[in-house]
């Protein structure tokens, strides 16, 4: 064999080395993790208080008290809804209705869901929770 066959062939040997390293197919997306919220007088329970930067999460908030509620993700303590990361009115839960919203946080931070339906925050209708 002659010199210029083999190092052709040593050519197309790392070409296709590199080639499949560098891969075609799209990064896989990760999949959001399912989170119940339940809503009642006046109290937020979630299945998860602790979450990360990064990763989606699939919200289902589901109303099972007697009035409408609001749920929002806010700064702990903020009382401004335009401040609000993700919000659903209480027009969108009466009571015995569920709905849905996604998210992914972008910052860590001590956060809170609240409701913010007249006087339901200052019944207690608020839950702290942990991005890291």
């Amino acid at each position: 064999m002659s010199r210029s066959f083999m190092l052709s062939i040593a050519l197309v040997a790392v070409a296709v080395v590199v080639l499949s390293a560098c891969g075609t197919s799209a990064p896989s997306a990760k999949k959001p993790v399912d989170v119940q919220i339940t809503l009642t007088e006046f109290k937020i329970e979630s299945s998860i208080m602790d979450f990360a930067v990064g990763t989606p999460y699939h919200f289902v908030i589901t109303n099972k008290g007697a009035l409408a509620h609001d749920w929002m993700i806010t700064p702990v303590g903020e009382q401004d809804e335009t401040r609000a990361l993700v919000k659903v009115e209480d027009t969108d839960l009466q009571p015995g209705t569920m709905i849905t919203r996604d998210y992914t946080f972008t910052q860590a931070g001590a956060l809170e869901f609240a409701c913010h339906v007249k006087g339901h925050y200052e019944a207690g209708m608020h839950t702290p929770i942990t991005v890291n």
